[in-house]
Order: structure tokens, then sequence, then C-alpha cells
């Protein structure tokens, strides 16, 4: 189990073997990258890999494992299968996966597990310390006892001849297993307190009394050793105690149900649902350029604002909060000052095939650690999106969509989550609602149809798990002959409404936006045009001969007479009143400065006419806009010149990230990383990096070994975000997500993600560094 082994067996490689590893293992390929073996098994050992690792291990691999950590120096493959009762082929199968994954590795024919790996799944035998060990400080008629009882014959041993006769009959779990189930149930309850599972809490003396005579009781059963002092528990004990009350079978691989459908039927059901989620997507963003979504105070967009944008723009709630999700994990909708809006990085999503735009968000939704369409939280209280929230649905939803390739039945899968995805901590009724989601939203996002993984789902499942933009790039290259190009097309009709069918482009979405409002949405979209609307779109600067160009140039049918009618009526009107922004005047014809004086919704501005052509109002120019518009009037403004004043709508955009975002690391692909541990000069040695920080921090806290004094030297010089787990002065040990600032003193100076604020941590109660 020593480090120095698994280094050896990692650097003995071959090529492909290591780079299979590497793959496996994608998060020791973050920057700062391993410098040799050593750094490199040191980054496998790390806690927060062990436990990215330990996540997608399915139940047998978990078994398989659990069992090599007890076993210690038996763990061979024969001695696994004996114990488990299962056929050699298949624990050897097992114990090689686990070491493809750098989870495990042979030494000989024992199968070794990295130091943190084994003390995680012997974390809940108990007991003390081996019976070799233990016996040698206890005298030996104390010994002689327990042999006799464990049936040994013991009157003419000497000491050492003593301590391995009991030795190897405690390594016999089922022989002691059965003096464990025939003792009285007190000596069991007190068996299990030894181990560490008390069950009930001792406060009088005669409770005392009592344990110290059950105490005696295992004594005399052979199962504690001692005398007159001091007894006790020795590790094989517990171990058999443990191995008694365990299920010792190799849980088999589920055999899942085929999907019924053909799998040309799947991608069309993915096609339409896919093309169906692009356009609710860019109807949202859409919107929110115009208008952002409003915020709630503590982040987020709350139920009011969900049903409004439900109602306006067409789009089903359980659809509109996966759009928020996605689009806010995909780069594209973040924060501004008045709620959410599109990022810099809209237009050009907006613009790029429907292939490529499906991978974008697609992939940002496979790497989900929650289920958008499942947002409650411990309280059943929902976080609003796209407020992030602590789950294990991610990894549900990727164990089940692989799981069910190729072929197999989605909701199968889904059932039989426990043994692909056995860490994932729920019970029965939150598991069942998160798989359920799960397969929902692979069904909205078109990733299944008709209960099996289309071809889409497949592209995307069989992609490298990264979303970084190279990878997107290539997925949606092979998903663009999936999603070809929906034609757009427009009919403009007599009845002052346009018929959007296809997906629109930015340009055709920006003129109906401006000039008309949206009344159905659905495959076809309707637009309708009023005075109201074509008067904001001569508002925003346009004229009617340029309005009416462009609407002819959307459709292959002429301008219909009624709608040419409505925009040159609007025209002639529009600018016929004119508000001078002087804290105000207006101007315009005699017969109009008379009726807006007789205009009873307008007595409020009390206008004064200072000529037959000139009112005053002591109001403000922007109010006394709007006042008049809402009266049916169609007034410009005037700056103080009597230029007209064009009323630009800039569309909103959220700002660039905050001061203290995480940062995407850069990755090295896995063939890279290979070449460089090959032929690093430190391969094979501790790793240490020549650097001022690195030996700065080693002098304040030896403990961190040469991987973690590199990462956090990294995160200090370049700001990149780091993971550590922490000790207080109090004790309390925390996982904290922070971003160092600088390094003074013995102190690092860093933004922590948990209190969203600067903290200060002491270099030396560090305990360990991770890649974040």
């Amino acid at each position: 189990m020593s480090s120095a082994g698994f280094a050896r067996y990692l650097a003995g490689l071959d090529d492909s073997a290591l780079v299979e590893l590497l793959g496996a293992r994608a998060d020791v390929c973050i920057e700062p990258v391993p410098r040799g073996f050593a750094q490199l098994e040191q980054r496998l050992g790390g806690p927060d890999s062990l436990a990215a690792a330990l996540r997608v291990l399915t139940l047998d691999l978990h078994t398989v494992g659990q069992m090599s950590a007890v076993l210690g120096d038996g763990a061979t493959v024969s001695g696994i299968a004996s114990l488990l009762a299962a056929p050699e082929p298949e624990v050897r199968d097992a114990c090689g996966e686990l070491c493809r994954r750098g989870m495990a590795w042979f030494e000989g024919d024992i199968l070794r597990l990295p130091e943190r790996l084994a003390m995680h799944w012997a974390a809940g035998i108990g007991g003390g310390r081996p019976v070799a060990k233990i016996a040698k400080t206890v005298y030996a008629d104390d010994l002689r006892v327990a042999a006799t009882a464990l049936g040994i014959q013991a009157n003419h041993l000497r000491k050492p001849e003593l301590i391995g006769s009991i030795a190897e009959a405690m390594s016999d779990h089922r022989r002691i297993a059965k003096v464990i189930a025939a003792l009285p149930a007190g000596a069991r309850r007190e068996l299990n307190a030894l181990r560490g599972f008390d069950e009930g809490i001792y406060f009088t003396s005669a409770d005392f009394h009592s344990r110290r005579a059950v105490a005696g009781q295992l004594v005399r059963a052979g199962l504690l050793l001692g005398g007159q002092g001091s007894t006790e528990l020795p590790w094989e004990v517990a171990l058999a105690d443990w191995l008694a009350k365990q299920p010792l079978t190799l849980p088999a691989r589920p055999q899942l149900a085929e999907a019924g459908a053909e799998p040309s039927a799947a991608l069309r059901t993915g096609q339409a649902a896919a093309s169906e989620l692009l356009r609710a997507l860019t109807r949202l963003l859409d919107a929110a350029a115009h208008t952002p979504l409003s915020a709630l105070k503590k982040g987020g967009i709350g139920t009011r604002e969900r049903t409004r944008l439900t109602s306006r723009l067409s789009i089903p709630g359980e659809m509109l909060v996966l759009c928020i999700d996605l689009a806010s994990a995909a780069g594209l909708l973040g924060h501004v000052e008045s709620g959410y809006a599109p990022t810099d990085a809209y237009p050009a999503w907006r613009e790029a095939a429907p292939g490529h735009r499906w991978a974008t968000v697609a992939a940002a939704w496979l790497a989900l650690d929650f289920a958008p369409t499942h947002r409650t939280v411990d309280d059943d209280k929902e976080q609003p999106p796209p407020l992030p929230l602590a789950s294990a649905a991610g990894l549900m939803r990727r164990a089940m969509l692989t799981a069910a390739r190729p072929g197999g039945s989605v909701r199968a899968a889904g059932r039989e989550i426990d043994w692909f995805c056995p860490l994932h901590g729920y019970p029965e009724a939150e598991r069942d609602a998160r798989v359920a989601a799960a397969v929902r939203e692979a069904e909205l996002l078109g990733v299944a149809g008709e209960d099996r993984i289309c071809e889409l789902g497949e592209q995307l499942l069989a992609a490298p798990s990264s979303a970084e933009e190279d990878q997107v790039a290539r997925l949606g290259e092979r998903c663009a002959p999936l999603l070809p190009e929906a034609a757009c097309s427009v009919i403009l009709q007599s009845d002052l409404t346009a018929v959007v069918s296809g997906e629109p482009s930015a340009s055709v979405s920006r003129l109906l936006a401006v000039a008309a409002v949206s009344e159905a949405r659905g495959a076809a979209s309707v637009w309708r045009f009023s005075p109201a609307s074509v008067r904001g779109a001569l508002d925003a600067g346009w004229q009617a001969p340029e309005l009416l160009a462009e609407l002819a140039a959307l459709s292959d049918r002429a301008v219909p007479q009624p709608l040419e009618y409505l925009i040159n009526d609007t025209a002639r009107r529009h600018g016929a009143i004119r508000v001078r922004g002087m804290r105000s005047c207006l101007t315009a014809e005699p017969g109009l400065v008379t009726e807006l004086l007789h205009t009873k919704a307008l007595a409020r501005l009390q206008f004064g006419q200072l000529a037959p052509t000139v009112l005053s109002s002591p109001f403000d120019l922007d109010e006394v806009l709007a006042k008049v518009r809402a009266a049916g009037f169609a007034p410009v403004a005037e700056d103080s010149s009597g230029s007209v004043i064009v009323e630009a709508h800039a569309e909103h955009q959220a700002a660039g990230p905050a001061r203290y975002s995480v940062p995407g690391r850069s990755r090295v692909a896995a063939a890279e990383l290979a070449r460089r541990l090959r032929t690093a000069p430190t391969a094979g040695s501790d790793g240490v990096v020549d650097s001022d920080t690195v030996e700065l921090l080693a002098q304040l806290n030896p403990r961190l070994n040469s991987a973690e004094l590199l990462l956090l030297a990294d995160a200090i010089e370049h700001q990149h975000d780091v993971r550590i787990t922490y000790r207080n002065k109090s004790g309390n040990r925390t996982v904290r997500a922070i971003q160092p600032l600088q390094l003074y003193g013995r102190w690092v100076e860093s933004w922590c993600h948990l209190r969203d604020a600067e903290r200060e941590f002491t270099v030396a109660n560090i305990e360990s560094v991770g890649p974040y």
C-alpha cells in the first residue's frame, strides 16, 4: 500500500494503458499537471480526486474494492472471490477495471489500494489493532484463555506459538462469526459498542459494572484480549462481526430491457424536441435582450416572473426553467443590475448552426450537478433558477444515460440506478423524483426519444466529458447533419399579422420585436402590427419606406395593403406633435394644440398655451411623452435645439464575469500528459518543482505533498481557484473553494466562495489541496 509502489506501478504502464488511466481520471490533467510519476500518484491519491472517482463506480466495483480493503495482504483475486462466493473471472475483471481507473494496482498477486481509499473502504469496520500486535503486550496466561475458548490446545504452547495460533484462528472470519452469533444479546451489544457503534448510553454505576461483567464474557469467549487490566477488541474480530452483517455476494450487472422503439423513430422524436428547445431558448434570450428578466432580491428568477414569461413567450413552465438553467450554464445568460440578460457570447451562438447551438447547451446540461426541473432543497422550498444548488442528480443522470447505451431502455436504467450510481445518497422517494426529472430533461433536450438514447444523445455521450470550446465545436460538427438549418418563412397577412414558421434569424426577430407584438408561439409564431407597435419602430428611428422595404424582403409576397396603409398613416401622424425638452414645451398645429388642451387624460400635465402652436408643461420630457402617447397621440421628442431625439432601444447585455468568478483552468490532453510524464526529468523522484513559493509553502506546512504544494503555489501566483480542506483554530474542519490573492507571512489572503468574502487562511492549517 506504499506510495512508492503505486508510483512504480504507474511508471511501468505502457503508453496506451497510461493514456486510458489519465482519461478516466481527467482531474489530474488540470494545470498545473503532475511533474513526474511521484506527483501523479499524489494527485490520484488526493481526497478530491478519489472522491470524484468513487462517485462514478458501479456497485460491483465498490464491493470488490471494499473487500480488498478489508482483506489487506489477503486481497488476491482468489481470496476476494472466495469471500464473495463469486467466479474468479468476474472478480478479476472488476479488479482490472479498478486498476484502469487508477484506484488500485497489483503488487504480485495482491490487489493494493491508495492509502486514503483503503481507509475509506475500511472505515465502517471499527475495532482496534491486529491481534498479532495486541498479543505482544498481553500475558501468556491471558492468551491461553483466549486460545482455549477458540478451541486451541494451548497448555504447552509458548507465547510466540500462542500468538500465531490465535492469529490464525481469528483470520477465519466465518469461525469467529459463529462465536459472535452464540453470544447473549447483551454481549453482542457490548461488542457493537467496542467497535464504535454503541447502541446505548451508560450513566449509572450499575450500568458500568454490568458492562464490565459483559466484557468478561467476551474475554472468556476469546473475542477480547487482556486480563484484569485493560482489554482490546482485535481488528479481526471487528472484521468478522462486520462481514457477518454484509451480503457477501458480487452484485451482478442488471439486465436492462431493450427499448421498444426503432432508432429512426427515436431520432425523429429527438430532432423535434431539440428543435423546439432551441426555439424556446432563443425566444427567451431574445426577450431578455429587450427587457432583462426580473430577479429576486436573493437572486434567481421567481415564480411570478416565470409565470409572466410562460404566458408572454408561450413556453411551458417546465421548459422555461430548463431553458433558464441551460442558458446560464452555457454562459449565454448573466446577471445585470436589473435582472438577467444575454451575455456577449449570445450573438455568436444565436447566429451559429443548429447543431452547434444544441451541442453547447446539451454539453452544459450533461455537466450540471443538479436537475433543473427538480429544484427543491431540504425544506421542500424551491431554489429559483439559475441559482446553483448542491445535488447528486447530475451523477445519476450521467450514470443512467451511460447505462442505457446502446439500445437499452432509459427508464429501465433509471429503475436500476442504485447499481449504476450507488453513492447518490437519496432515500427512495427523492431518488425516484430525480431520476424522473433526468428522464424528462433528456426527452426535452432530444437526448432521448421513445425511451431510448437517440443518435443526438449518442453523439453527446461519446464526446469527451468536457465543456471546453474545442470539444463542443467538434460535437457541434458531428450533430450538424442531424439538426439541419430550418428554413424560416414569414407570411404577412391582410389582418395585420405576420406568421413566422421555422427558426427566425436574429434580424427577423429584431425587426418583428420592434415593429409588432407577439401573440402566439409554437411551431409557428404570430406577430400583430398595430398603430402603437409601428409607432414604436418609428420612435426607434425607422422610416416608413425603410420599414416597408425590410418587411417586403422578409416575405415572398408583397406587403398587404392594410399593413402598408397602417405604416404610412402612422408615419404621417408621427411627429406632428413635438415635445421640446425644457420641462416641457409642446409644438403642434393649432388644431392639435386645441385637442391636447381638451383631452381629459392629459389634464394632469397642466398644459399652458403660450401661443397658438405652443404648449408648456411643468413635467419632464419623458413623462410628457409617455402620457401623450398613452392618450393615443404620436409625438416625437426634440432636444433643446429642436433636433429630433431618436429613441434607440438598446439591447441589454450582461457584463463580463465578476471579479471573483471561477476561472476555467486549462487542461492537458491525456496523451500529451503521458508524454510529459515519460520525459519529465523528475520522473520517479518526488517531483518537487524549484520555486520560491513552493519552497516557502513547504516550510510553512510540511504535511502537504509536492503535488499539493504545486497546486497551491500556482493558485497564489496566478489567482487560480483551488479546493482546500482547512482546520480552524477551534479544530473544526471545513472544505472551501478559495481564490488566493496573496501570500504574506504565514497566511494566504483569499476570496472564499463559501462565504462570498475575503478570508485569511493559515497555511499550516491547510490539510489538503485539490484543483477546482
